[in-house]
């Protein structure tokens, strides 16, 4: 008996963060601020969604469907749970970013995931 394999997921979140770190990276050469105000925005939005990737594929079959439900409302809480998290905790520990450069970041982050996704499971 075989199951379906869990997509390769967590390569969407490795190629966000490069293409982060590149875009980051030449921001820095310019303007430090706004680099790691782009850094920490896009990181707002990949950690959340890796960590909801990494629940949603835990397990599979169709004997599972109870155990994959509760991953994927465990991995959904916990991302939206993470987001507000690190969103508070870069307002207050940082007062000297670029919030406009940060939700740019965090929003334009999102349709490269979906991109991404596209790319990683047509493969």
């Amino acid at each position: 008996m075989t199951t379906i394999k869990a997509p390769p997921l967590h390569r969407v979140a490795l190629y966000q963060a490069i293409c982060l770190l590149l875009i980051s990276g030449a921001f820095a050469l310019n303007d430090r601020l706004l680099a790691l105000s782009v850094l920490i925005g896009g990181l707002i939005q990949i950690i959340p969604q890796a960590w909801f990737a990494r629940q949603a594929y835990r397990f599979s079959g169709a004997r599972q469907v109870d155990l994959i439900v509760r991953a994927m409302y465990l991995g959904e809480s916990g991302k939206i749970i993470l987001t507000a998290v690190l969103f508070v905790s870069t307002f207050v520990l940082f007062k000297q970013l670029n919030f406009l450069a940060l939700m740019i970041a965090f929003v334009l982050m999102i349709p490269v995931q979906w991109f991404l996704t596209l790319k990683v499971l047509k493969h």
